[in-house]
């Protein structure tokens, strides 16, 4: 469910991954996130079908993808590359009225160590991050 101006309704974040990939969704006022269960990769087909159908029972306006760029040069390397590559097939699969967007995920793999430790649920504290990231710079 999109809100007009994109500042409202659920954003769902996706912290790729080549063995686990991390999900979070905010509530529709985008105060709070939640860690969703983690994503086991199958293929890219597969993978953007189920976050379609996500973001659709969800009711989500806006999905993030998380774009790890290199952390000295910021320039792309090989993880980047390929998460640019899905943010393009999934623009290409979804609705005209989902926004998608590439975002910056640089340090939150580290951030989100330090909240939870090297657990399981570091990919989904990851996409948790990437939301309360973009509703930050969205928002001042």
């Amino acid at each position: 469910m999109k809100k007009e101006g994109g500042k409202t309704g659920r954003i769902l974040a996706v912290d790729l991954g080549l063995k686990r990939t991390g999900l979070a969704v905010s509530d529709e006022l985008r105060i709070t996130t939640r860690a969703l269960p983690i994503l086991t990769p199958k293929s890219r087909a597969e993978d953007i079908a189920y976050l379609l159908a996500l973001a659709h029972e969800l009711e989500v306006g806006c999905i993030l993808i998380g774009y790890p760029l290199l952390p000295q040069s910021g320039q792309e390397g090989p993880m980047a590359k390929r998460a640019r590559g899905f943010y393009e097939a999934l623009k290409q699969k979804a609705p005209p009225d989902l926004e998608i967007f590439l975002v910056d995920e640089s340090y939150t793999s580290h951030e989100a160590s330090i909240r939870t430790g090297k657990n399981k649920q570091l990919d989904s504290e990851s996409a948790r991050i990437l939301i309360e990231n973009f509703v930050h710079a969205q928002n001042h």
